[in-house]
């Protein structure tokens, strides 16, 4: 299975007196978000659906990239913050996706994420993206095949990444 875990594009900052679920995208954000969903399709990580936590945040995010790749949208509070091994199994189990699985969520649990799945220590920025390869949700079983930050994704946009 190729695992594509996609942090959530730039939000605004937490307001006092707001939950921090409520958040939405910056202009900047969402504008990361829509070319992160072209370079996907280029890149051909496109999947047969994008899995989000329920976070305004990541819902937005995942919008923007479901639109570009022309699948739907499966919202899912196992991948609210807090998400681990055993939430993302149950994902994977419950909608059984086929050999591309994109979900977007959170740090630092997609990073930690990574770590268990790879042994590979990260930190993914805002609107990145970790790919990584697996033949099973088992400790250490996969291999990080990609790492990609939001200004290499816009380089894939405009073609300048050589």
């Amino acid at each position: 299975m190729r695992l594509c875990l996609l942090r959530h594009a730039e939000a605004y900052p937490a307001a006092p007196g707001r939950p921090d679920a409520e958040r939405s995208l910056t202009e900047v954000g969402q504008q990361v978000a829509r070319q992160m969903g072209e370079a996907l399709r280029r890149l051909r990580l496109a999947p047969g659906a994008v899995y989000t936590s329920p976070y305004r945040r990541a819902v937005q995010t995942a919008q923007a990239v479901a639109e570009a790749l022309g699948v739907p949208v499966v919202e899912d509070r196992l991948l609210a913050p807090g998400c681990g091994p055993a939430e993302l199994e149950t994902l994977i189990q419950a909608y059984a996706p086929g050999e591309t699985v994109l979900v977007v969520g959170h740090q630092p649990d997609f990073g930690e994420l990574v770590r268990w799945l790879t042994g590979a220590t990260i930190r993914l920025p805002a609107g990145g993206l970790a790919v990584v390869e697996t033949p099973a949700l088992r400790e250490r079983a996969g291999t990080l095949h990609g790492l990609y930050d939001p200004a290499w994704l816009a380089a894939v946009m405009t073609g300048r990444t050589g």
